[in-house]
C-alpha cells in the first residue's frame, strides 16, 4: 500500500479504501464506489490532501455545463444555441485517476438537457452548483 500523510495529525500512514459513499445534493445524487482514506496511527480516516479538488475538476470536465444566460435561458456550451429540449435524468460514470491513488469510479445521477443543434448533453445551470458541491461531500469523513 502506498504511504500518505494524514491531513489532521501530519503522521504518515498507508492509503486504504473505505466502503462506498452515497450522497444526494439538491438535484444530483452520486455514488463513490470506494473512498480512499489515510490510515494513520490516530485512526482519523480522512481523505488524502487534494482529493476533493481532483474530484471536483474531473466532475467539471466530464460533465459538460450549459452556459447560463440571464434573460434567454441556457445555451449550449459547444455551439451557443438556446437549449429548448426537456431536461431528463441520466446516470454518468466518471473515472478518476490521480498520482498515488487507485482508480476511483463515481456514478452520478444528474439532470441533463440535449442541444437541439449539435446533440451535446449538458448539465443545466440550475443543477451546476449541486454538481460542484458533490466533491466536498463525497470526500468528507463519515459522520
Amino acid at each position: 500500500m502506498p504511504s500518505a500523510t494524514c491531513p489532521d495529525c501530519g503522521a504518515t500512514g498507508h492509503l486504504g479504501l473505505s466502503a462506498a459513499v452515497e450522497v444526494t445534493l439538491g438535484t444530483v445524487a452520486a455514488v463513490l464506489e470506494r473512498r480512499p482514506v489515510v490510515v494513520c496511527p490516530e485512526q482519523h480516516g480522512r481523505s488524502p490532501a487534494g482529493l476533493a479538488s481532483l474530484v471536483a475538476d474531473r466532475l467539471t470536465t466530464s460533465l459538460p455545463h450549459a452556459r447560463a444566460r440571464r434573460l434567454r435561458g441556457d445555451a449550449c456550451d459547444s455551439c451557443g444555441v438556446r437549449l429548448s429540449m426537456p431536461v431528463r435524468r441520466t446516470t454518468r460514470t466518471v473515472s478518476i485517476d490521480g498520482e498515488g491513488l487507485p482508480v476511483l469510479t463515481i456514478h452520478v445521477d444528474v439532470a441533463m438537457t440535449r442541444c437541439p443543434e449539435c446533440g451535446l448533453d449538458q448539465v443545466p445551470s440550475r443543477s451546476q452548483p449541486d454538481v460542484a458541491g458533490l466533491a466536498a461531500i463525497l470526500t468528507a469523513p463519515p459522520a
